[in-house]
């Protein structure tokens, strides 16, 4: 199968290539789960429980007795199970340590909220910490701006969440010691 260099029109120059889009969301979607458990207080723990080869039932009662002290509510215990229970295998990906979820959340804050692009912030925060879907997404901004079809709406979220990615792209190569270039081709240099 070949897979495309990059994803939408070639001449849009806030583009991210495939991997490099890829790769921001891996990072986003790890932050997203990270920040809900217990607030980002316990992801350390849950990485633990993962890795183990055996899961005991004496470490599932510490960790669900760690999760109700830290504040998490029966609520957001459960749609955490639920996620966890629908994916077919456990995977690295989708856990990060608190000390990456922090790295991530700097970034985050740094270049979308200090930078003073709440909107942006906002749509990053509902597609990965809440888990929203791009057309629920669409529909609650329809909801604020009736006179817009929904199909305009999509396409808002669509370019809100491209430009939000490759804002935080390079900030986020560079706080994991990762070169922003290392997905471009000898094609895409120019080389030949």
């Amino acid at each position: 199968m070949i897979y495309p260099n990059t994803t939408g029109k070639t001449a849009e120059s806030a583009r991210l290539l495939t991997l490099e889009s890829v790769w921001i969301q891996g990072k986003l979607r790890m932050w997203g789960r990270w920040s809900v458990i217990g607030h980002g207080r316990t992801g350390n723990m849950f990485n633990a429980l993962l890795a183990s080869t055996k899961i005991s039932k004496t470490a599932i009662q510490q960790v669900l007795s760690h999760l109700k002290a830290s504040g998490m509510d029966e609520q957001e215990l459960k749609t955490y199970f639920l996620d966890l229970l629908s994916g077919k295998h456990k995977s690295s990906l989708a856990f990060c340590t608190d000390s990456e979820g922090l790295i991530i959340d700097n970034v985050i804050a740094e270049v979308l909220v200090r930078g003073g692009h709440d909107g942006l912030f906002k749509v990053i925060n509902d597609r990965y910490r809440h888990r929203l879907s791009k057309k629920e997404m669409a529909r609650q901004l329809q909801a604020k701006h009736p006179e817009w079809s929904l199909r305009t709406c999509e396409n808002r979220i669509d370019v809100y969440l491209q430009v939000a990615e490759f804002m935080l792209y390079s900030p986020m190569c560079i706080q994991f010691d990762k070169n922003p270039q290392r997905f471009c081709l000898q094609s895409c240099a120019g080389v030949g």
